[in-house]
């Protein structure tokens, strides 16, 4: 799948977000704001899929 510049900049910064939310939540083991990290992690990861395939169908250099 060839993808374009846009593409691999909105997946990279949602991956950041996620990675950070992931490494709170492992910091903080145990705590509410471990599981409240979690849940962000997962609700961020959603978005992810949902603003990369809507970029994918969108975007002419990546078709």
């Amino acid at each position: 799948m060839k993808t374009c510049n846009r593409f691999t900049d909105l997946k990279a910064g949602y991956e950041r977000d996620i990675t950070f939310l992931r490494n709170h939540a492992a910091l903080h083991a145990g705590s509410n704001a471990s599981k409240s990290s979690t849940r962000h992690a997962l609700a961020v990861k959603q978005n992810m899929a949902r603003a990369l395939a809507d970029h994918f169908s969108r975007c002419p250099l990546c078709t």
